[in-house]
């Protein structure tokens, strides 16, 4: 565009010389419009394509996210169901260790009204023998949920 313009002006002003220099001026002033707005033209369709580009790449995001978002909900639901199943299984063994402890206790003792004097047939603590926990936690450290 540049070039053919440039040959114009120099065409007319070689034909016209002194006259000629009005209408390279008015060819010049042609020239630069129609740039300009082949330039503009240009530039939206650029950014057209941009956007739509753009538009395309956030919605990949956006369902990769809610996708995301998903899979972290039912995993939470499965680590609940787990943790309860946990809790309900550590306090099935604590009643059952409960019930270990009361059966090697004597007969007599039972019926006096619960545990008065140590089982002499029990091992001393700290040996293989089954320690009572001081406090049931089952859970993780650093949780704060509080389970019924």
């Amino acid at each position: 565009m540049v070039f053919f313009t440039s040959i114009i002006i120099v065409i007319i002003l070689y034909y016209f010389q002194a006259n000629g220099l009005i209408y390279v001026t008015i060819i010049a002033l042609v020239a630069e419009l129609i740039n300009i707005f082949m330039t503009h033209t240009i530039t939206k369709s650029v950014e057209k394509k941009l956007n739509a580009q753009h538009r395309q790449v956030m919605s990949g995001f956006a369902k990769r996210l809610t996708t995301n978002r998903k899979r972290i909900k039912e995993f939470e639901k499965a680590q609940e169901a787990s943790v309860k199943i946990l809790h309900k299984a550590n306090m099935r063994i604590k009643e059952l260790e409960e019930k270990l402890v009361q059966s090697q206790t004597p007969l007599k003792e039972r019926k006096e009204g619960g545990l008065t004097a140590p089982n002499k047939s029990l091992p001393p603590e700290g040996s293989a023998g089954i320690e009572k926990p001081g406090k049931f936690i089952d859970l993780p450290d650093g949780s704060n949920r509080n389970l019924p």
